[in-house]
């Protein structure tokens, strides 16, 4: 799963499980957490050590990887677009 435009010096091909741990970029360069679990349609990514945030990136927002980082294609802006809508839906469903 080489996707990335993106320099790369090593070309390992990983699966999707392999990426467990390792570090998620957006377009814009911002390193938002490690991948936590990947499911079919999403990747997990989990931000912070004591107040945790999770994001579910869906995987067509997934650029690639560079043998370093897992690329998005999607800037950190997306991200917080993301994390606000699911609050509201989140806020909504238990009110």
């Amino acid at each position: 799963m080489v996707l990335s435009d993106k320099p790369q010096k090593n070309k390992e091909k990983k699966s999707w499980i392999d990426l467990i741990d390792e570090s998620v970029h957006t377009s814009d360069d911002v390193d938002i957490g490690d991948v936590d679990a990947v499911s079919r349609d999403f990747i997990v990514v989990k931000r912070g050590i004591v107040n945790l945030h999770y994001y579910y990136i869906p995987i067509g927002k997934v650029e690639g990887w560079d043998g370093h980082a897992l690329w998005l294609k999607v800037p950190e802006e997306y991200i917080k677009k993301i994390m606000r809508e699911m609050c509201t839906l989140t806020h909504h469903a238990i009110t």
